[in-house]
């Protein structure tokens, strides 16, 4: 998890806020089991839950 959420804050150019990294943990758990992913796949759909949980965050002004 780790590698993912320093590939994140790398592609967002701040730090990840902790309440939504478990968001996005949960989300990715969900997605790869509903989907059938293959175990590899965990790390790269993370880090790309990671941003997508901070721009939400962000719209939906969550976190300002």
């Amino acid at each position: 998890m780790e590698s993912a959420v320093s590939r994140a804050e790398k592609r967002m150019g701040c730090s990840a806020i902790p309440s939504l990294l478990g968001e996005a943990v949960a989300l990715t758990d969900q997605k790869m089991k509903v989907k059938g992913l293959p175990d590899w796949y965990r790390v790269l759909l993370l880090e790309d839950e990671i941003i997508e949980a901070h721009f939400r965050a962000a719209i939906n002004g969550r976190y300002a």
